[in-house]
C-alpha cells in the first residue's frame, strides 16, 4: 500500500475502524470497492445500496496517496442503521464487536451486490472423494444460485458436517457456508488451563464428537451418533475469529501461537487428497481490555514487507509484526 490513512473515531467506533481497515487491506476487497467494479453489480432499489456506496467512498479515500486521517461519518451512520436490523445493541456512541461488524458488513454487501447466476458442475466423479466434492459443489450452487456476488469466492467458505449413526452406520451430510470462521479456545472456561496454539483451536472446531439421544432417520432409533466436521471449501481470503469471551463473560487473555508466514489448513480439508490449503497472515485485529469495555486496534502487512499498526486515526510501524499477542482476536489470512 502506498497510502496509510487512519480512520477518525466517531464515538466508540474503534471496532468498526479496525474491522474496516483489515478488510480494505485485503486486496480483493480493496480492488473491488476501490474501483468502479462494484457499480456493475449494484441494485439501487435494494437494501444496503447506501452502505455499498459509502463503503466504496471510504475505500477510495483510503487508497489515495499520502498519510492523513479520513473521517468516515457517512459510512459509520449508514453501517449502524443497517446493522441494527441484526443486533439492537449496535447503536451510535456504543462499543460493539469487531467480528460481528465484519460479518454484518460482508453479508450485507454481498446481498446488495448479489444477482441470480447459472452454475454448472462439469467433470465425472469417480472416486469417493470426488463424489463427495461434487455434492458439496451442488450444495454451494443451490445456496448461492439466486444470490451470487463477487464477494463469495473471495471470502466465503463452506463446512461439511456428517452425522454417523453407530447402530446402523447410516451417514447424513450437510453443507453450510460462512464468511467468518469462528473457533473456540480449548480450556478457556477452566482457569489455569495452558494456552493452545492456533492449530489446536481449529482442530477443536473440526474434531469428532459423540452425541447421545440422536434419532437416526434411517433406523429410526435414538442412540449414539458421531458428529464429524471438516472444511469443504476454502476461500481465497480466510477470516478467523477466536472466541475470546467465555460464557461467564470473562475475557481470555492468552497468546495463541501461529506462524504468521505459513498457516497450514490442510488437516481440516474434507478431502485431504484433493489439494492443499496454506495461508499467511495479512492483518490482525486485537481487542484490548475486558469484556466490559475495551479498545480495538489493527495490524497489517504492507507491500513494503513491513507491518503497521492502525489505531483509529493513528498509523505507525509495528515492531511486533503479525505475531500472536495475548489480545489477538481476528486473523485475516491470504491463500498462498
Amino acid at each position: 500500500m502506498t497510502s496509510r490513512h487512519g480512520l477518525a473515531n466517531i464515538g466508540n467506533t474503534c471496532y468498526l475502524n479496525s474491522a474496516f481497515q483489515a478488510l480494505r487491506h485485503t486486496k480483493a476487497f480493496s480492488d473491488y470497492f476501490g474501483t468502479d467494479a462494484w457499480k456493475a453489480h449494484r441494485h439501487e432499489n435494494r437494501k444496503g445500496h447506501t452502505l455499498a456506496e459509502h463503503t466504496a467512498e471510504v475505500v477510495v479515500s483510503l487508497r489515495e496517496p499520502g498519510d492523513r486521517m479520513v473521517v468516515p461519518a457517512k459510512f459509520v451512520r449508514t453501517f449502524i442503521e443497517f446493522a441494527r436490523d441484526f443486533n439492537d445493541d449496535i447503536r451510535f456512541g456504543a462499543q460493539a464487536d469487531a467480528a460481528e461488524a465484519v460479518q454484518i458488513l460482508l453479508d450485507g454487501l454481498h446481498t446488495q451486490q448479489a444477482r441470480e447466476v447459472r452454475m454448472e458442475i462439469s467433470g465425472a466423479a469417480v472416486t469417493e472423494d470426488q463424489i463427495a466434492l461434487t455434492k458439496s459443489l451442488e450444495s454451494w450452487a443451490t445456496f448461492f444460485r439466486k444470490e451470487y456476488s463477487p464477494l463469495i469466492d473471495a471470502f466465503y467458505g463452506q463446512t461439511q458436517t456428517k452425522i454417523v449413526c453407530l447402530d446402523c452406520k447410516a451417514c447424513s451430510t450437510r453443507y453450510e457456508p460462512w464468511s467468518v470462521l469462528k473457533v473456540e479456545i480449548p480450556g478457556a472456561e477452566k482457569a489455569g488451563s495452558p494456552a493452545p496454539n492456533l492449530q489446536e483451536c481449529i482442530a477443536s472446531a473440526f474434531g469428532s464428537e459423540t452425541l447421545e439421544g440422536y434419532k437416526c432417520d434411517t433406523c429410526k432409533k435414538s442412540g449414539t451418533t458421531r458428529k464429524e466436521a471438516a472444511i469443504s471449501r476454502y476461500p481465497r481470503n480466510l477470516i478467523v475469529s477466536l472466541k475470546r469471551f467465555t460464557n461467564a463473560g470473562a475475557k481470555v487473555r492468552a497468546r495463541i501461537p501461529y506462524d504468521e508466514n505459513a498457516i497450514d489448513m490442510s488437516p481440516w480439508r474434507a478431502w485431504p487428497a484433493i489439494g492443499t490449503s496454506k495461508y499467511r497472515v495479512m492483518s490482525t485485529v486485537e481487542h484490548l481490555g475486558s469484556s466490559r469495555g475495551g479498545h480495538y486496534i489493527m495490524r497489517t502487512r504492507d507491500d513494503d514487507g513491513k507491518w503497521y499498526i492502525y489505531d483509529d486515526g493513528s498509523v505507525a510501524e509495528c515492531r511486533e509484526g503479525g505475531a500472536a499477542g495475548p489480545d489477538t482476536y481476528m486473523l485475516f489470512l491470504e491463500q498462498l
